[in-house]
């Protein structure tokens, strides 16, 4: 028997340093090699598996990015090759227009007739309304002024006491226990404090304890924890997650319903101290701080004046200007001479902080002032206002704010802060004269009763509320309602709202830099305006009318005004609301004014006339109400719609429009704002002018020239886009048809190839093993579900029946079915003439979709359909990339189906490697017992055998 030595690096043994067989003679490692056989053959077969199983991901991820390709080459809007648009198929028809104002005019397409502009008086424009800031916040800047100014709505007070508590800083509560998923933070303030409330008998009716807690319990709700598919908030989030509670001993504890655990995670500031006894804050188990302990002085306060305490606390302001943001020091005792007190101290305090401003900005950036030393100005303490070179945005934040007298926001801004809440843009008073909205009464089922609203026990209505209770009103625009807001919702949400609501046909942006909200109709055209009613109109104004408080300058939409002529004959003047009109197929683009005489500065002239009613008596305007007169000799003569008695009007040197009555005495008309009644009476103080209504006619330019249209084809690059869709699809299509359809290969003897082993490996050349794997991964996805269905859903959708199905054929684009595989086939000269004799009928087969509207989808929307389902890698994830994972969704890279099954094969192969570890653990100890006890034996033998005088 052969004797083994010290096993080699490619033996079982590894690393142990294990001497075998000496002693008994035996080949032990040969011994344990076959021992552990099965357990190799069980972690080699899973080896194979694991190969393979990578294989079919690797094809399926190869399928997947022949997809992804296809979709975003030929159906996304950033391709060059957007086969999925109009506007792409339009490029095979250029139209030029021609004539000396031709460059007001644009077109696209093919007209079925000659077209000629042969003049443009107005462009149709959408109404607008620009509101300044000022109107919603008096605080904010005006703009057109030399420099912009904005101040505090409140003041601060050097002189004034406070009280200064004890907490400050931040406590961090982890819920989820050990794997916590969700952080929630409370945030204390040193100069809000816990004092008990105590009745005039001395006793505590609210202690500071319990002040604590319902401070720590609103900012809770204010947050969110999100536990399985459900996100807990406000009141709902107290009552099912987690709720401050104080004890009868003084302790804080937070309820956990759920159980899942809430313990303090983080704190900072004095709170480890006050409220932890001084603990470090601890994420491992038995250690975790499960409440809050408050210190004999956690609630203790101490008074001090504000100069004080902005002096010992180091109080600034965060100061935003022109997008640069600096952190500015506040004076505190040590910058002020003591000698000065009152205003003389106040100006003083004002003095070092615009030197801290200017030292943080330059000179003349930015100027502080003191608003109360204005004249009118009550002269109690400082108010602040901030002054820029006109252009220029500031802000102007404190974490003292309140204190500075910043308001509620704790900012002072030369722009409309657009956070503001509607409470605090309409104060209280805003909100009188709205009813809210009422909650229906519903049936049996459950379903709202239309028409049918819910009243409590006194008869009055009940109105849906929000989160925190506030009462929700209806926010109508052109009288669709686009939201229910309550008095805690934003400027910017409610903006949000109407920008995204298609309905109201109004959007609204805001710029910082003119402080002003300019809304525009969504669409052009006199007939679509700008409406607000109700807590819109509160806001807002009433654009247009004679109620609009605020005082917004509306301009009313108007329509395009044209004329044309068709094959010679002319239309006259037509009217759209759109510049851009449809005629004869031909898409025409209005971009200019011609036609007609102009004046020195390119205006439209005008010949006017005073315009009449229906009965020919002339029309004037009293601040937009039209009113009739009738001529009598040289005088006007007048309705006082209230009394029924004449007035008499006349039209002085000046132009202006003067009324008398029957005894001769001057008059003044006014309309009523509720009935917009004319009415004349003595009183000068709510007089309105009048002004003649004129119609007028522009004069025409009789020498001007149309615009007509040259059309020619173009369609190169729309048939090299369809010509190569058609070959990047066989060969996607052919590769899924192959994918799923080829048998794997078989071996001589009958056996499937298998992915070789190292051990397999060894002795073959490269070639050989790739050759073998090439084999071995032949029909590695044979008979696959998803890829059979996504190649007949392709396969339908490329035999396309229908009108878009006859115009493809038509256009030279078949079905070819050959060998199993069906494939497209391309006929570029008849694709060519199609394209040239109707473009749009080609087009429309490519690019239809009956998300548009379309009756039936078109070839690419058809093709998307499917591709989508299961190639697709943005947004909701594909089938297929579902199944494989994808390069293109990395997220997806290591969360998928087939990447699961491959790290359940690692876990397998780890522990049948661990089996057979212990296992050579075993069998090694136990050769290594034998050989212990051969050579004792042989040692005693050897010892005998001298005493015997062997």
């Amino acid at each position: 028997m052969a004797v083994s030595g010290v096993s080699s690096s490619r033996s079982i043994y590894g690393n142990r340093n294990v001497i075998t067989g000496l002693a008994s003679g035996m080949d032990t490692e040969s011994m344990i090699e076959n021992a552990i056989s099965a357990y190799k053959n069980k972690i080699s077969a899973l080896s194979q598996k694991r190969t393979k199983t990578e294989w079919k991901q690797d094809a399926y991820r190869s399928m997947i990015s022949k997809m992804s390709s296809f979709l975003s080459k030929y159906t996304s809007y950033r391709s060059a090759n957007n086969l999925m648009s109009t506007s792409f198929f339009d490029q095979a028809v250029k139209t030029v227009s021609k004539g000396a104002n031709k460059d007001l005019v644009s077109a696209s397409g093919r007209a079925n007739s000659d077209i000629r502009i042969d003049r443009v008086r107005q462009l149709a424009t959408a109404a607008t309304y620009k509101l300044s800031g000022v109107a919603l916040d008096g605080t904010t800047a005006a703009f057109g002024k030399d420099s912009v100014s904005s101040a505090a709505s409140g003041t601060l007070d050097l002189d004034k006491p406070i009280d200064i508590g004890n907490l400050d800083g931040s406590l961090t509560l982890a819920y989820g226990g050990k794997n916590a998923t969700s952080y929630l933070t409370i945030e204390f303030d040193e100069t809000k404090t816990y004092e008990d409330d105590v009745d005039a008998d001395g006793n505590v009716t609210k202690s500071g304890a319990q002040k604590l807690v319902d401070d720590i319990n609103k900012q809770l709700e204010e947050q969110s924890v999100s536990i399985g598919t459900k996100t807990y908030t406000g009141k709902d989030l107290l009552d099912n997650v987690i709720k401050a509670e104080v004890g009868e001993d003084g302790q804080i504890t937070f309820t956990d319903p759920k159980k899942n655990g809430v313990y303090v995670s983080a704190a900072t500031g004095s709170i480890q101290e006050k409220l932890l006894g001084g603990k470090e804050p601890s994420t491992e188990a038995g250690k975790q701080i499960k409440s809050l302990t408050l210190s004999d002085d956690a609630l203790e306060t101490t008074e001090m004046s504000t100069l004080e305490y902005l002096s010992t606390r180091g109080g600034s302001m965060e100061i935003t200007l022109d997008g640069k943001t600096k952190t500015v020091k506040l004076p505190g005792k040590d910058d002020l001479p003591e000698q000065f007190t009152g205003e003389a101290r106040d100006a003083k305090f004002l003095e070092a902080l615009q030197k801290n401003i200017d030292d943080a900005f330059g000179k003349g950036k930015l100027t502080v002032s003191d608003a109360n030393r204005k004249e009118g100005a009550d002269g109690k303490g400082i108010q602040f206002q901030f002054t820029a070179p006109k252009g220029s945005t500031f802000a102007i934040g404190s974490t003292k704010g309140e204190m500075l007298g910043f308001g509620e926001s704790d900012r002072v801004t030369s722009y409309l802060n657009t956070g503001k809440t509607l409470g605090e843009l309409l104060g209280d008073k805003g909100f009188e004269g709205l009813e809210g909205v009422k909650v229906l009464a519903k049936d049996k089922d459950g379903k709202d009763i239309p028409g049918q609203y819910l009243k409590d026990d006194n008869g009055n209505y009940i109105y849906e509320k929000d989160a925190d209770g506030n009462t929700l009103y209806s926010f109508k625009v052109n009288g669709k309602e686009i939201g229910q807001f309550s008095k805690d919702t934003t400027l910017q949400t409610v903006m949000n709202a109407m920008n995204s609501n298609a309905d109201s046909g109004v959007k609204v942006a805001y710029s910082k830099l003119t402080n002003e909200l300019s809304f525009a109709a969504k669409e052009t055209g006199a007939a679509n305006g700008i409406g607000f009613e109700g807590l819109s109109a509160k806001l807002f104004g009433a654009p247009g009318t004679y109620d609009d408080d605020k005082r917004g300058t509306y301009t009313k939409g108007q329509d395009a005004i044209f004329e044309a002529s068709v094959n010679g004959t002319s239309l006259g003047e037509i009217t759209r609301s759109s510049n851009e009109v449809e005629m004869d197929g031909m898409t025409i683009n209005l971009k200019g004014t011609f036609g007609y005489q102009t004046d020195e500065d390119g205006n439209i002239r005008y010949e006017s006339e005073q315009a009449k009613d229906k009965d020919g008596r002339l029309l004037f305007s009293f601040q937009g109400v039209e009113k009739a007169a009738s001529e009598n000799g040289d005088k006007l003569e007048f309705t006082d719609e209230k009394s029924g008695k004449t007035v008499y009007g006349a039209i002085d040197a000046d132009g202006k429009l003067t009324f008398t009555n029957r005894a001769g005495d001057q008059v003044y008309a006014r309309v009523d704002a509720q009935n917009r009644l004319l009415r004349f009476d003595a009183d000068a103080s709510q007089a309105v002018e009048g002004s003649a209504v004129m119609n007028k006619t522009a004069i025409k330019d009789t020498k001007a020239e149309g615009v007509t249209f040259e059309t020619s084809s173009d369609a190169d690059k729309i048939v090299d886009a369809v010509k190569q869709m058609v070959e990047d699809y066989n060969a996607m299509a052919k590769e899924i048809k192959d994918a799923y359809s080829t048998l794997p290969a078989q071996r001589s003897n009958g056996a499937y190839y298998e992915p070789l082993t190292s051990e397999d490996e060894e002795g073959m050349s490269e070639s050989a093993i790739k050759n073998w794997n090439e084999k071995a991964k032949q029909g590695i996805l044979f008979g696959d579900r998803d890829l059979a269905s996504l190649y007949q859903r392709l396969t339908s959708a490329v035999s396309m029946t229908g009108e878009h199905g006859a115009a493809l054929r038509e256009a030279g684009i078949t079905v070819n079915y050959s060998n199993g595989l069906s494939t497209l086939e391309f006929n570029e000269d008849k694709f060519r003439t199609a394209l040239n004799n109707n473009p749009d009928k080609v087009r429309d087969a490519f690019t239809s979709s009956m998300e548009s509207g379309a009756k039936s989808n078109g070839l690419m929307q058809a093709l998307k359909q499917p591709l989508e389902m299961y190639g697709k890698t943005e947004g909701g994830k594909g089938l297929l990339v579902e199944k494989a994972g994808s390069p293109l969704a990395p997220s997806t890279m290591y969360n998928n189906t087939i990447q699961k099954e491959l790290n359940n094969i690692d876990s397998q192969i780890e522990r049948w490697q661990d089996k057979m570890e212990d296992q050579i653990d075993h069998y090694t100890s136990q050769f290594s017992r034998l050989e212990q006890l051969i050579q004792q034996m042989n040692s005693q033998s050897s010892y005998f055998s001298q005493l015997m005088g062997g």
